[in-house]
């Protein structure tokens, strides 16, 4: 229950739809996720865990300024070649999204 708790709490930082979290983890619902516990070793938890470290890396960025957060995720990114919202309903999208944010913290 730790893990799906977390994955909320990081996708209202990233202001993503339930529909979209849904798409991302591969569940029916979100409301399936309340109830579900997710499993960090399973496929789903493992999509849960890159997600959650997106916000953790944007949010060392912006020192937790959640407008800025929602910003860089809604706004066509020119390092990404598109909208980091949309790439991440993708695995690959998911992982770029990460390495970019990521290394960009590292720079610090």
């Amino acid at each position: 229950m730790i893990l799906a708790k977390a994955v909320l709490a990081a996708a209202e930082r990233l202001s993503l739809a339930q529909d979209q979290l849904a798409l991302i983890l591969n569940i029916d619902s979100v409301k399936t996720l309340t109830s579900l516990e997710l499993d960090p070793t399973s496929k789903q938890g493992e999509i849960a865990v890159i997600l959650i470290r997106i916000p953790t890396s944007l949010d060392a960025l912006t020192g937790g300024d959640t407008a800025w957060m929602q910003h860089f995720m809604k706004s066509p990114n020119k390092l990404m070649s598109g909208i980091p919202i949309e790439q991440i309903q993708n695995p690959q999208g998911l992982a770029s999204v990460l390495q970019l944010v990521e290394g960009l913290r590292a720079k610090l």
